[in-house]
């Protein structure tokens, strides 16, 4: 058995990893190219028609955010701080974009909170349901937290409420929104 050099192992190890990461961190990002590693096909630049979706393991479906909704969404406004109908300003602020209240505009179980947290709820429309409450949590309040509502956590909000919004401090800290 002859013996093989070390030297000249360990580089086309080297070169084979850059080119396979080279590949992948090419194939990772949504430009629309991917770069074939050197040596396959000349190393040249070529269009991607795989979209990220279909490079997706066959085992694994692709996780699909819904678009969020407005009309129809049943909505929850609790006041976390002390400045008296904050809560009710802010359901009218969404309703009068669209969304229905689920409940009257009521109190935080504990005050004073912090920060505004926009809770959705779980069960088989939780990823609508998430998508929704991001949006609300972006738009009206600053990318504040989103959370999966805990109901032994919160207890005073009907079932039927599918975006939970706690006003915080600092959203009234801020001259409401």
């Amino acid at each position: 058995m002859g013996r093989v050099n070390l030297g000249t192992a360990r580089i086309v190890i080297i070169v084979a990893l850059a080119a396979g990461g080279i590949a992948i961190l090419a194939n990772g990002f949504a430009g629309g190219t991917a770069v074939t590693p050197p040596g396959a096909a000349g190393g040249t630049v070529s269009p991607s028609t795989a979209s990220p979706s279909e490079s997706s393991s066959p085992s694994t479906p692709p996780k699909e955010t819904p678009s969020p909704q407005i009309d129809g969404v049943q909505i929850a406004v609790l006041n976390g701080t002390n400045e008296v109908g904050l809560a009710g300003e802010v359901q009218q602020l969404l309703v009068d974009d669209g969304y229905l209240p689920a409940q009257d505009a009521d109190d935080a179980d504990a005050k004073p909170v912090p920060k505004t947290v926009v809770y959705f709820r779980g069960g088989a429309n939780a990823a609508q349901n998430r998508s929704d409450a991001r949006y609300v949590a972006d738009k009206y309040f600053d990318g504040a937290r989103v959370g999966l509502l805990d109901p032994d956590q919160i207890t005073n909000v009907t079932d039927s409420a599918q975006v939970i919004i706690i006003i915080g401090v600092d959203y009234a800290g801020a001259g409401g929104g």
